[in-house]
């Protein structure tokens, strides 16, 4: 091992840096502050107007502030970033003036926050009874409307079968583990001497990729049955009333927005936690050089499942950056009913955002929790309220193994072709 790790470039060379964006706010103009002044007068009318309807109909809310302008409620406030895996300024505010439960106005209408592990389980669990799935519309507008996150009923069952089918059954494919680890290495050779971009600045319009979509269905339809088999493929094959040609390709823009843009997250950072972390390192290192065996100095050596299912260490690093980065802090749902929660209701209509990240940094739960520290997970069970990084219920994330495994494969090649600062 001693030999092969010798010959490995320092991370820092091979990773670069990772630039800071920083924003430029211009002056306000004269004619912004009267218009202003007008919203400013209009969100009074309209929201003491809607706090008037609330207390007559929604019980006993729980606290919070509705925000000044009409519409746009307090969203400009949670827009405002935080730091170092903290929670936003905008949740850890109101936990401090509220507590764990408290009302706001974002995304365009009334909403119940929630940051309490127990509030969040019960929320997430009575999908289909008290609450459903109701993401704003901003935000499917992107991803679709009819993709995984809205689709409910017999549908939604459909759909994540036909997900969590092909993604158990191929995860488990040598082959597919070899194109993984192939694609890492291909990207990992294209960073010699160059500034690392872990997260692209632009994205593609939503017009583009559907018609990239459409062009590939075409295809697939026009080709025999072969042994290549896909989530498309899977959609396709049950293609009904029920699962339209739009439904498809909404599902496919949401699996592929959420595939990429969680993972991206922890795999940016990754590197970072490693090299402010060279214990970790070199315990990695360790690890993966032994699965290697002595093969690893003179060839390509190619990983398999059960050689993927040997890295214990490498799990527990992912469990701790899945924990910190938490790629899936929000989901949002909408109340079918007026609910009864820690003696404040819950409005029929109103939307309801559980927020994980707070739970995920609580000391009372985790011990320095903002430390990088794999070995917390020596003997804590993940299997709780306290720990989701892929949500829970019936939508927790279909794809989950398969970014562990993305994820592992990652910190693999990182730690045998790169060693500590």
């Amino acid at each position: 091992m001693a030999s092969c790790a010798q010959e490995i470039p320092p991370l820092k060379d091979r990773l670069g840096s990772i630039s800071a964006v920083t924003a430029m706010v211009q002056p306000v103009a004269a004619a912004l502050l009267i218009t202003a002044i007008i919203m400013y007068m209009t969100s009074r009318i309209i929201l003491g107007w809607g706090r008037k309807n609330a207390s007559k109909n929604s019980g006993n809310l729980p606290p919070g502030t509705m925000g000044l302008l009409p519409v746009v409620g307090e969203s400009l406030q949670y827009s405002r970033p935080s730091g170092r895996f903290l929670p936003a300024v905008f949740i850890s505010d109101r936990i401090k003036r509220y507590g764990p439960l408290f009302k706001s106005h974002i995304f365009g209408g009334p909403t119940i926050i929630s940051t309490d592990a127990k509030v969040n389980q019960l929320i997430l669990q009575k999908e289909g009874t008290l609450f459903k799935s109701g993401y704003p519309r901003s935000i499917l507008s992107i991803i679709g409307m009819h993709n995984t996150t809205e689709i409910h009923g017999n549908t939604h069952k459909v759909v994540r079968n036909v997900i969590l089918n092909v993604v158990s059954s191929r995860i488990r494919d040598d082959k597919v583990i070899s194109y993984i680890s192939d694609e890492i290495v291909q990207r990992m050779n294209a960073w010699d001497g160059q500034i690392v971009r872990f997260q692209e600045e632009a994205t593609r319009a939503k017009r583009k990729v559907v018609q990239v979509l459409q062009k590939l269905i075409a295809k697939k339809m026009c080709r025999p049955a072969t042994e290549t088999y896909d989530i498309l493929d899977g959609l396709l094959a049950v293609e009904g009333d029920t699962l339209t040609r739009e439904v498809i390709i909404d599902v496919m823009l949401g699996v592929t927005f959420a595939a990429y843009e969680t993972t991206a997250r922890v795999l940016m950072l990754i590197p970072k936690f490693l090299g402010d972390n060279p214990h970790v390192m070199k315990t990695l290192q360790d690890e993966h050089f032994h699965i290697l065996g002595e093969r690893a100095c003179t060839e390509k050596v190619t990983l398999t499942w059960d050689a993927y299912k040997s890295m214990t260490f490498t799990e527990k690093v992912v469990k701790e950056a899945l924990r910190l980065v938490n790629p899936g802090d929000i989901v949002f749902r909408e109340a079918m009913e007026d609910v009864n929660v820690d003696g404040y209701v819950i409005p029929k209509g109103w939307k309801v955002m559980p927020c994980f990240s707070p739970a995920h940094t609580d000391p009372t739960i985790y011990k320095d929790p903002l430390s990088f520290n794999p070995w917390r997970w020596n003997n804590k069970d993940t299997n709780n309220m306290e720990f989701t990084p892929f949500g829970g219920g019936i939508r927790q994330c279909a794809g989950k193994e398969l970014a562990k495994l993305e994820l592992s494969l990652f910190v693999h090649h990182l730690v045998t072709r790169c060693r500590s600062l």
